[in-house]
């Protein structure tokens, strides 16, 4: 059963536990998200279950969903993009334990009575759940990609790309 979210909590304890966290933030909360985001209202969906494995591992499974207002790097329009993300993550004392951690599991550095926030937990999800570059569907863009050149009867570029700089370099015309 998830409880309410405390402002900090050990996670070496709640995976001890077995315990659930889960809850809403606004997106206004989140100073590296901020930034990037073209409109900072709405809110996050959240969701952290604590545990251990087959192998005594102290784990953290992050689920976030949330919609998030970007900028559109074709049209520079707003466009809206969805996040609905999990990671699990295995609490570590050190390097050397992280890696020793199988392929499937993302290393959490933790040490022992550390303190963390769920705030933190939540951002690092949504922040790997952006696209590197958002952009519109083709069709939805106000951007036009493909833009047909008119037929205007002037003659055909040279093959050479480098022919317009020769002729600017000695003062004719290219052809």
């Amino acid at each position: 059963m998830a409880r309410p979210v405390p402002e900090r909590f050990d996670p070496w304890l709640l995976c001890e536990k077995g315990a659930s966290l889960e809850g809403r933030m606004d997106l206004s909360v989140f100073s590296r998200l901020a930034p990037l985001l073209d409109k900072r209202e709405g809110r996050v969906l959240y969701r952290l279950e604590f545990g251990k494995d087959g192998e005594k591992r102290a784990l953290v499974r992050v689920s976030v969903e949330a919609e998030l207002a970007l900028t559109c790097q074709r049209c520079l329009e707003r466009v809206t993009h969805q996040v609905n993300a999990s990671s699990r993550l295995a609490l570590v004392r050190g390097p050397q334990e992280a890696a020793r951690l199988p392929e499937m599991l993302e290393p959490l550095m933790a040490g022992e009575g550390c303190l963390m926030e769920a705030r933190d937990l939540v951002e690092d999800e949504l922040l790997l759940g952006l696209p590197v570059s958002p952009r519109h569907e083709e069709m939805n863009c106000g951007h036009a990609l493909a833009v047909e050149p008119e037929e205007t009867g002037a003659e055909e570029l040279p093959d050479n790309p480098f022919a317009v700089l020769a002729a600017l370099r000695v003062g004719r015309k290219p052809h």
